[in-house]
């Protein structure tokens, strides 16, 4: 997710395994402005032979990758544009 302006998200994601099986979450957001996020996943195995796994990835768009695009010939908004595109992609 893309958390804009003053924007708040919330992600609670839970994984109940009850039986032989796998299960991942994964939650990644770029927060820009002054948005906030807030995630929680929680995993809960019942079965010796469940497998669960999760990851959480929340920052800013990366300065480096902004630079790398506009000396391109990109404006800042094209930069951010194309970044926030392939990430949501």
């Amino acid at each position: 997710s893309v958390i804009k302006g003053k924007s708040q998200q919330d992600f609670y994601a839970t994984i109940v395994a009850k039986a032989k099986s796998f299960g991942h979450i994964e939650c990644d957001a770029i927060i820009m402005d002054n948005g906030t996020n807030k995630t929680i996943p929680a995993l809960r195995a019942e079965h010796p032979d469940a497998e669960l796994s999760h990851e959480a990835s929340i920052g800013k768009i990366a300065g480096d990758q902004l630079m790398k695009l506009m000396s391109m010939g990109m404006t800042y908004d094209e930069a951010v544009n194309i970044i926030i595109q392939g990430f949501l992609r």
